[in-house]
């Protein structure tokens, strides 16, 4: 990573922590890192807690971290990545490619129906993880809004929160793009192609 040019985009889709441990051991890895694309946090409510999405409050010192680094951030929290619905007629679309992608996809979103009818009683679920690559084929799919972004690390009711300064109240320089919006239809036309690139 030190020979790097500063190249290198992360895309954590879980707890940041292996990301906070290298920084912290070695500071020097911190210019390399062009940006981290994450999928995690909110600045609506939670998924975990009232205020906290999953990703973040499993280690809200690492994300604080990662936050405070210096490094671009972009964020796919849950108000973007809910967006994302996929409905039994985009697995069937999916499916209908015909190849061993469109297989995998099928047979892992029907499990994800399942579950979620079983445990949520929605007729859908979102997949969040897939925003991250989404965003960096095509970023043109996603409105994003930069803001300074705080994770909470007080022991509290909010722990794990990430605190994203919408309206510029703390006039702080912005540290991340928060996720708003995603062109729904955009985006699974683009799942479509990556799936077709599979034979």
């Amino acid at each position: 990573m030190l020979a790097s040019d500063g190249d290198i985009t992360l895309v954590p889709t879980g707890p940041m922590t292996n990301i906070a441990s290298a920084m912290r051991a070695e500071p020097l890895i911190i210019p390399k890192i062009k940006e981290i694309v994450m999928m995690g946090g909110a600045y609506g409510t939670g998924n975990f807690t009232p205020s906290a999405e999953f990703n973040i409050y499993a280690d809200p010192e690492a994300a604080n971290v990662v936050f405070r680094s210096g490094v671009p951030i972009v964020m796919m929290g849950l108000d973007l990545t809910n967006q994302t619905v996929c409905t039994p007629d985009i697995i069937d679309r999916m499916e209908a490619v015909g190849n061993k992608a469109g297989k995998l996809f099928g047979d892992m979103l029907q499990f994800t129906l399942k579950t979620q009818y079983e445990e949520f009683g929605l007729e859908a679920g979102p997949i969040h993880d897939a925003t991250t690559i989404g965003y960096l084929i095509d970023p043109d799919l996603f409105e994003t809004q930069d803001e300074f972004v705080v994770v909470d690390i007080n022991r509290g009711p909010c722990y794990g929160r990430t605190v994203c300064d919408e309206n510029n109240v703390l006039k702080q320089q912005p540290n991340v793009k928060v996720g708003q919006k995603i062109n729904h239809d955009g985006f699974f036309d683009l799942v479509e192609d990556c799936i077709r690139l599979y034979s």
